[in-house]
């Protein structure tokens, strides 16, 4: 499939994002700082990930079936390696810790490999039918105890509904209607940026994880009314971050099309420099230390796999080309 620059950006931001969120994270703990604040880039950062997955899965030409299997098998071979290097290097977890539950940011292929064989089923019908059932299924899945987050299947289910937006959102003229009323998401999300900058603390970072059921709260209800209002608020800053991409290519399309490697590498190397402290003494240095060199080293660790591949199909092109000199030299001589 050709590349489209626009969509490119848009991920080389949301894996900046990732990246970004992850290290505050990880350097919170050994700096000791609030994280807090950060919460807000969760309310758009991956459901505009899934945005994307659901607007590619549309345009795929390989089936459902196909694509879910090979995103399972990237997650099965990486749950593997994961729990074998946490457990026996970092030896942060045991070895025997339930295989289905997914390492640190791997649930994230795990859902996608789920959400591509819902395409079965809400395919055939109209956008306005499945955006409402797949809105309401978010929303009140939650008092379903039942539904927990073994192979991340609450996630799964809450963020389904940014999955049909991405999947029918040609159809449905999305992208024209968004840069419509681009003005109208750009004064909403400034609204909702300032009230969030003096209530921090009103949503939980469970809350906006979007994986827990409603009765890991004190107050169920409580939960499915903020809830409602974080798929408010990510709608709106999903909107405005559309706005404003860019369709032409910049750095970040370069970064956005090694996003897997990246999201794949990443967590692993900042457990890592958690696990062995490896900080230096400055709060704010440290802290951005540590986040460019996430980013180069998994950049890093794409040129080295593209290297191989290249060097791997340079090998096979060249003894393919040898064998069939083999084979015509030995027909010729036993023709003459």
């Amino acid at each position: 499939m050709k590349r489209i620059f626009y969509f490119d950006n848009i991920k080389g931001l949301l894996i900046l994002l990732v990246i970004l969120t992850h290290t505050l994270g990880v350097c919170s703990k050994y700096y000791g700082f609030s994280r807090d604040w950060f919460k807000i880039f969760l309310f758009f950062i991956i459901p505009l990930f899934i945005f994307v997955t659901g607007f590619f899965a549309r345009k795929s030409k390989k089936s459902p079936i196909k694509r879910a299997l090979k995103m399972f098998i990237i997650f099965a071979i990486a749950q593997v390696l994961a729990t074998l290097y946490y457990a026996f290097v970092l030896n942060i977890m045991s070895p025997f810790k339930s295989i289905i539950t997914p390492r640190f940011t791997l649930w994230y292929l795990l859902t996608c490999a789920i959400l591509y064989l819902s395409e079965y089923v809400f395919r055939k019908f109209k956008f306005k039918y499945v955006f409402i059932i797949s809105l309401l299924f978010g929303l009140l899945s939650g008092f379903l105890s039942v539904i927990t987050n073994v192979l991340s299947l609450q996630r799964t289910i809450t963020l389904f509904v940014f999955f049909v937006l991405g999947y029918y959102a040609s159809d449905i003229k999305l992208f024209e209607k968004i840069k419509k009323n681009k003005n109208i998401f750009l004064v909403l999300s400034i609204i909702i940026t300032i009230w969030f900058l003096f209530n921090q603390d009103f949503f939980l970072f469970k809350d906006t994880y979007l994986k827990y059921n409603y009765f890991t709260y004190a107050n169920p209800t409580e939960c499915f009314l903020k809830r409602c209002l974080i798929y408010f608020f990510s709608f709106v800053f999903s909107g405005f971050i559309l706005n404003i991409i860019p369709k032409k290519k910049t750095i970040l399309a370069n970064i956005g099309n090694k996003t897997l490697i990246i999201y794949l590498f990443h967590g692993a190397f900042l457990k890592t420099i958690l696990h062995y402290e490896l900080f230096i003494n400055n709060e704010i240095l440290g802290t951005t230390l540590t986040y460019l060199l996430t980013i180069i080293i998994t950049l890093m660790i794409d040129l080295i796999i593209e290297f191989i591949k290249r060097k791997k199909e340079i090998i096979i092109d060249k003894l393919s080309r040898t064998s069939k000199e083999i084979i015509y030299s030995a027909n010729k001589i036993l023709n003459e």
